[in-house]
């Protein structure tokens, strides 16, 4: 357990307790916004993301949201046009998160996730996002990653991080944000190495350079024949 962290701050949006939630801390990805008619754009990458094909709304609809869209551009606009706090037509809407990842070289990847469409005002059936997590709080502690973590996560950031929560709240002005999942919720890690092919590809799996547990999983590979019974 990190020492220089306080407590977190338990929240419940179901308004019951939850022994088994996960609270993970971290940076917040860019929120898109889509609408029939209006796909959302992945920043300046000239990528879109399109609701669901069948989705439609009328011509005073569209020009409605849109207008909102631009007015509230920001990732704390989206977020409050999400939660109802910002008037916007009640209308199919898909929401899409994303954020760019420098490679030196490369230029630039991006990581996108995108939910179902949804009509505005309800729950989507899949909730997706993507963050940088580099904390989490389980039990009533708070612990510090090793280093961050690219993860996809099957939930949104939740709107505001609570008042002292294990202290992130201090950082929420710089894109960071909480999700609340639970312990047996399926999440997708991405690990990262850069370097060169030499170090990537071959020093890293040629004969006499593996690791211990690399030769531990072939030897038992080899020694089951493929075969359960083996």
């Amino acid at each position: 357990m990190s020492d220089d962290y306080h407590r977190p701050t338990l929240t419940f949006p179901s308004g019951a307790y939850n022994a088994t939630q996960v609270r993970l801390y971290g940076l917040g990805a860019e929120i898109g916004l889509s609408v029939p008619g209006a796909p959302a754009p992945f920043g300046d990458t000239g990528m879109y993301v399109e609701t669901a094909p069948g989705a439609s709304i009328t011509d005073e609809q569209r020009v409605n949201a849109l207008d909102v869209l631009e007015k509230y551009n920001s990732n704390k606009g989206r977020q409050d046009i999400l939660n109802g706090i910002i008037p916007f037509p009640e209308i199919p809407i898909r929401v899409s998160y994303h954020f760019k990842i420098d490679l030196k070289n490369f230029g630039t990847a991006i990581l996108s996730t995108v939910g179902s469409t949804f009509m505005l005002g309800s729950s989507p059936e899949q909730k997706t996002s993507c963050g940088i997590i580099v904390g989490y709080a389980y039990e009533g502690h708070t612990y510090d990653l090793p280093k961050p973590k690219i993860m996809i996560i099957p939930a949104f950031p939740e709107p505001k991080i609570p008042a002292d929560d294990s202290e992130f709240d201090a950082k929420e002005p710089e894109g960071y944000a909480v999700w609340l999942v639970d312990k047996l919720d399926e999440c997708v890690e991405l690990e990262m190495n850069q370097g060169f092919v030499e170090q990537i590809v071959l020093e890293a799996n040629l004969p006499g350079k593996r690791s211990p547990t690399m030769y531990a999983s072939k030897m038992t590979i080899g020694h089951r024949g493929g075969k359960l019974n083996d």
